[in-house]
């Protein structure tokens, strides 16, 4: 348990909105007296106002992120902070519809997979096909499944005509390669279903590397099969896909704040600002970016002591980490090396929650360590469960994963995202069983009322408490 500090430094450091959530922290430890307590949920409110009066999101390169920008900005600079914008650009993709994958023509007995099941893959080209579905090495006759490779060698497009739409399966390779491989085979476009193995079945996100001059989608395990089954009866085989996209460059920000100087050693804390396109992002991820700015506000009625703490809001998360990625990049070999430690903040506010603490790292170090104990001590205190894990590797994960690629030591606070809740975690933390911890998860309903007030609080102030002990006032 963090060591208590003096009477002078005694307050409660709960932000909960619910009064019988404040009524429970009464009694921590952290803030000074001076430092009303407050809560970060008024953050999430202020960037729901954003996104409604513009257009419905916070997506990097529109008016509502620029918009969240100056919100943040402005709160800290009227706490003290210095803050700069870090300005970037970064490849613009955006859908002009949603995807359709349909038999062609629709027959009574035909499949109309429903609208969750497909997703379009960022830097997918735009297309209108109509073509036969064409099954590239699926593998699917194995049991169990055995993990895949399909589409990941050119000899797997062996036999390919061209015009067809190619159907692998998702697995060891890049969804670049199988794009590029299928392009050069001739297909129209690709489908790649999910792997189908452990619970690599449902919905996925992705990117690619590089623009597609085809149509790219992914689609869950079930409708691979069903694609698979049309693929083999050519009296039926004939299905339309299609992607309406806009692509391009557009520029956007980050927002830095700090006090004092960092020329020597300082901490790193950060959460992604922007929203995607389909909603206003409120738990993924205004709830980070609330409890990350409370902190800030909460740590500036300090005095500027111990080790240094810059703030960081990243821009274009959502399109691949592109703005912690070009602040890390940006920075010399040296100025990385001062970064003690990076500690993120993203789906802090989830619905049917967890309380999580990830680690980008497969090892950990003396500060991840540490870290991980303040935080389960401080949980522990407060009677509040809590669970050490590893971040899944597949996708891009969040903006820790930047900072564990130039191998600084840094860990995360999660709550959940649109993955079912196990019986377990139920048990644990309480909520409903085999339902998502976040049914919003990056859909337009990810509004402010998705937000749990309760959890987004606790997860405030255990930043605010560890941050406290060990960089403010690490030696009280």
């Amino acid at each position: 348990m963090p060591r208590l500090l003096p009477n002078a430094c005694r307050v409660f450091l709960a932000a909960t909105a619910l009064l019988s959530a404040a009524a429970a922290t009464q009694a921590d430890v952290g803030l000074t007296a001076a430092a009303a307590p407050t809560d970060p949920f008024r953050h999430v409110q202020a960037l729901q106002d954003i996104a409604t009066a513009n257009g419905g999101n916070r997506a990097a390169g529109a008016p509502g992120y620029d918009r969240s920008a100056e919100y943040v900005a402005d709160q800290l600079r009227a706490a003290g902070y210095n803050v700069r914008f870090e300005e970037f650009t970064f490849p613009f993709f955006e859908e002009r519809s949603p995807p359709v994958l349909v038999a062609a023509p629709a027959e009574p007995d035909s499949f109309t997979p429903a609208r969750e099941a497909l997703r379009t893959l960022m830097s997918s080209g735009s297309g209108d096909v109509t073509a036969p579905v064409q099954a590239v090495d699926l593998g699917l006759d194995a049991e169990p499944l055995p993990t895949s490779t399909s589409g990941c060698e050119r000899e797997d497009f062996s036999g390919f005509t061209r015009g067809n739409i190619a159907l692998v399966r998702r697995g060891t390779c890049p969804f670049q390669t199988k794009a590029e491989l299928a392009q050069a085979a001739g297909a129209a476009g690709l489908v790649i279903m999910n792997q189908g193995t452990g619970d690599q079945t449902g919905i996925f996100g992705g990117r690619l590397t590089t623009q597609a001059a085809i149509p790219v989608l992914g689609v869950t395990t079930e409708l691979g099969r069903k694609l698979a089954e049309v693929a083999e009866d050519s009296s039926r085989n004939r299905v339309r896909l299609k992607v309406d996209v806009e692509t391009g460059t557009r520029s956007t920000r980050n927002v830095l704040a700090e006090r004092g100087e960092t020329n020597g050693r300082f901490v790193m804390v950060g959460a992604h600002l922007d929203s995607v396109a389909e909603g206003p992002g409120m738990n993924d991820n205004a709830s980070g970016t609330a409890a990350v700015l409370e902190t800030a506000l909460r740590l500036a009625k300090e005095p500027a002591t111990g080790t240094p703490v810059r703030f960081a809001f990243w821009g274009a998360e959502e399109r691949g980490l592109i703005g912690s990625r070009h602040h890390l990049d940006a920075l010399s070999d040296e100025d990385r090396r001062r970064i003690r430690f990076y500690i993120n903040l993203d789906m802090v506010g989830s619905p049917n929650p967890g309380r999580f603490i990830q680690l980008s790292q497969t090892e950990r170090t003396a500060e991840t360590a540490g870290l991980i104990q303040a935080f389960t001590d401080h949980f522990e205190s407060r009677n509040l469960t809590v669970e050490e894990r590893s971040r899944n590797q597949r996708g891009f994960g969040s903006d820790d994963a930047a900072f564990a690629a130039k191998n600084i030591p840094t860990l995360g606070l999660f709550t959940g995202a649109g993955n079912g809740k196990s019986e377990e975690h139920a048990a644990r933390f309480g909520g409903e069983a085999g339902q998502p911890y976040d049914p919003c998860y990056h859909k337009a309903c990810d509004n402010a009322e998705n937000v749990d007030r309760v959890v987004l609080g606790q997860m405030t102030d255990a930043l605010t408490q560890v941050l406290l002990t060990r960089t403010v006032m690490p030696d009280r």
